[in-house]
């Protein structure tokens, strides 16, 4: 897909939208943001943590995640990095786990409109649209790392990484992926919840030392639990909180 020919037909669907020499913006949004024009790996990222669990309604895009690190250190310097804007953070004591949210109608439109990014429960609605199976190893990879920074699970007891999730569009897509580059990974489909939850899991040394070179994930608990692995991790480096005011 083109996205900088994607981009120009969105603008003239929301004649509203106004692009100025900093960015765009619109009557009923005081901020000036960016909007990516190019595919790029913190885009591929960023589609993958939001189709993994991103929420999507009334101009609002919300990630829930408990490691409060993983939102300071990878999910608000995306947001900066992509959209030129930092996103607000709040904490759920009662349900333990922190939330990035952000309310602004262009970068919502641009992501329902451009990258067919479902309202509502993003993962419930999803189809994979058919530039992420056009997209090099790259970008596929980096959608990849995205999904399972959101969905993963790194083994504390074993050489263990699983990934879940019920949306089965996902599933074959990651497990394809996978496996065309020679990543061995085992399936199960359980009936924990209303519907199907589908799971990847990633066992052996070699194998989830292959997993990790070509799956560049971020997020700071599940990097450090694979730095207990048996084997080498020093090109895994958890990234520094950044200034992103």
């Amino acid at each position: 897909m083109d996205l900088e020919c994607q981009l120009e037909s969105f603008l003239r669907l929301h004649p509203d939208i106004r692009k100025e020499k900093n960015g765009f913006c619109c009557k009923y949004s005081s901020k000036t943001v960016q909007l990516p024009s190019a595919f790029s790996e913190d885009l591929s990222r960023f589609l993958g943590i939001v189709h993994g669990d991103g929420n999507m309604s009334q101009g609002r895009i919300c990630i829930t995640d408990k490691c409060k690190d993983y939102h300071l250190r990878v999910l608000h310097p995306l947001f900066k990095n992509l959209f030129g804007i930092k996103p607000n953070l709040f904490e759920d004591r009662n349900r333990n786990t922190f939330y990035t949210h952000l309310k602004n109608k262009i970068i919502y439109n641009y992501l329902v409109d451009v990258l067919a990014i479902p309202k509502g429960s993003v993962r419930r609605g999803l189809l994979l649209a058919p530039f992420i199976l056009e997209m090099n190893v790259g970008l596929r990879a980096a959608y990849v790392a995205g999904l399972f920074d959101s969905e993963s699970c790194v083994s504390k007891r074993q050489t263990d990484i699983s990934f879940a999730t019920t949306n089965k569009e996902i599933f074959s897509f990651v497990k394809d992926f996978l496996e065309e580059n020679h990543i061995r990974c085992s399936e199960y489909i359980k009936n924990r919840r209303k519907n199907k939850e589908y799971e990847l899991h990633i066992y052996g040394k070699g194998n989830s030392a292959d997993f990790v070179k070509l799956i560049p994930m971020l997020h700071p608990a599940k990097l450090d639990r694979l730095r207990y692995y048996p084997y080498s991790l020093e090109t895994l480096v958890v990234p520094a909180v950044n200034d992103v005011d």
